[in-house]
């Protein structure tokens, strides 16, 4: 009985390494999803909303107290100011580079410069 058991067993695996051999085993490449979060404030600390922020394609903007969330599987997050003057100034666009890919980053106050 073990005897038959071990020859399927082996066939099985000979068959599946003969696949393998023949069609190659695919290859994905990894890209980890990160979540970042923040506030953006302005050289006084006051919370700035409607900042565009973007993150691999994804796009959202900043909550009436400056709080975002940017979800994405590239490491960079750029902040824009996209509506001028209505949130009290216009502000110089800002970049960063994540330098971990954890689940869930808190990057803290983003401070934008008010353009001159």
């Amino acid at each position: 009985m073990t005897g038959k058991l071990l020859t399927r067993l082996f066939a099985l695996f000979g068959m599946t390494l003969t696949c393998v051999a023949c069609y190659g085993v695919v290859y994905t490449e990894f890209n980890p999803e990160f979540g970042a979060s923040g506030r953006v404030v302005d050289e006084a600390g006051t919370p700035i909303k409607g900042i565009e922020v973007a993150s691999g394609g994804r796009v959202m903007t900043s909550d009436d107290d400056g709080r975002f969330f940017a979800h994405s599987t590239q490491p960079y997050i750029t902040f824009r100011d996209v509506d001028g003057e209505a949130n009290g100034g216009e502000f110089e666009d800002y970049s960063i580079q994540l330098e971990s890919t954890s689940t869930n980053i808190e990057l803290g106050d983003i401070e934008l410069k008010r353009k001159e």
